[in-house]
């Protein structure tokens, strides 16, 4: 009989999709065989003309499933708030979970089952939350918290009294260094004690916060003018650089990794931009660089990224592709499934499935 895991979260953004492949990938080293299924998609995504969950496709990839995309994630929440979808039975949408998870079950040991938003009430609208999918399917759940300025600890005890056994332990994820010792010496046993078991801490990982400079512009509707040797360069952070030029070095000390938001029209800037150890440059207001600029763009194998936008607008839409931002790479695969590796208790997980 395939045990099934649901892999649930708290707030949006815990690390959901990451546990998922890596865990799957995990169990299949064990000589188990995996079978994934998202029941209720949100990112939507069209192949071969049947609309699924992007990041549901990219999972069962990375697990070498290939169910059409209307199986691995059979239920879409409406990306219109007027659709009739959200009048849809709630029956309907939880038999054709059903049948989806049957399928993808066949012949296997574990069924990986990704949540979707925040547990539980995402799906709510159309029948299918969290709750529903779990009492339909009878799997166990595996709640996913990411440190922000804390772990909630009540919202986890809450859930263990309200779910009792079905809720098997919890993963503490994107811990930061300065907060390691507290949560593995304080926090875990703690929640122990209280019945919630802790199967896994896992660390604060830089490069899953990274973004590819060539996504950074495509998200900014901006162009490579130059340097684009550098379009695979991992951007960690991003800044608005000062006006000034002793003010802009300033800022920049210390600083790598990152994406320099500049005006169009400052190529004094720019150059001093390029000669440190920015992942990008990012002009605004539409101005195409000097050609010395370019130049040392080509020199540095930096890549000049020309945008439309203001700075400031830039600079919105840049936190907002950073936060939203999902792991794709394949570099950051490999960092993902090293650190669950290294901080996840596996066996445990399966003795208590």
């Amino acid at each position: 009989m395939t045990k099934g895991i649901y892999i649930g979260s708290t707030a949006n953004r815990a690390g959901k999709s990451l546990l998922a492949f890596s865990l799957g990938l995990l169990l299949r080293k064990t000589g188990l065989s995996v079978g994934y299924i998202k029941p209720v998609g949100s990112i939507h995504q069209k192949k071969d003309d049947l609309l699924g969950d992007a990041d549901a496709m990219v999972v069962q990839e990375l697990l070498g499933q290939d169910a059409p995309p209307d199986v691995v994630s059979p239920v879409m929440l409406p990306d219109n708030p007027h659709s009739a979808a959200w009048t849809e039975a709630p029956d309907g949408a939880l038999r054709r979970i059903r049948e989806a998870y049957e399928r993808v079950c066949r012949d296997k040991d574990v069924c990986i089952v990704s949540g979707t938003g925040a547990f539980p009430w995402a799906g709510r609208g159309i029948g299918a939350d969290a709750l529903a999918v779990l009492g339909h399917l009878r799997v166990n759940l595996l709640l996913v918290e990411r440190f922000r300025r804390g772990i909630n600890c009540d919202r986890l005890l809450w859930f263990k009294d309200r779910l009792g056994p079905d809720l098997i332990g919890v993963v503490l994820n994107d811990v930061p260094e300065e907060e390691m010792k507290f949560a593995s010496e304080v926090l875990r046993p703690r929640l122990q004690e209280r019945g919630v078991h802790v199967f896994g801490i896992l660390g604060h990982e830089p490069e899953l916060e990274s973004i590819r400079v060539i996504d950074l512009a495509h998200g900014l509707k901006g162009r490579i003018v130059a340097g684009n040797e550098g379009a695979d360069s991992a951007v960690s952070s991003f800044f608005v650089g000062a006006t000034q030029p002793d003010n802009f070095l300033l800022s920049m000390k210390g600083r790598s990794n990152c994406a320099v938001i500049l005006e169009g029209d400052r190529p004094d800037l720019q150059i001093l931009a390029l000669a440190s150890d920015a992942a990008c440059v990012i002009l605004s207001g539409n101005v195409a660089p000097i050609e010395m600029v370019r130049s040392k763009a080509e020199e540095k194998n930096t890549a000049l990224i020309r945008a439309r936008e203001s700075s400031y607008f830039i600079a919105r839409r840049l936190a907002v592709l950073m936060k939203s931002k999902k792991i794709r790479d394949l570099n950051q695969v490999r960092a993902g499934v090293r650190l669950v590796e290294r901080s996840l208790d596996i066996r445990s997980i399966l003795d208590r499935i």
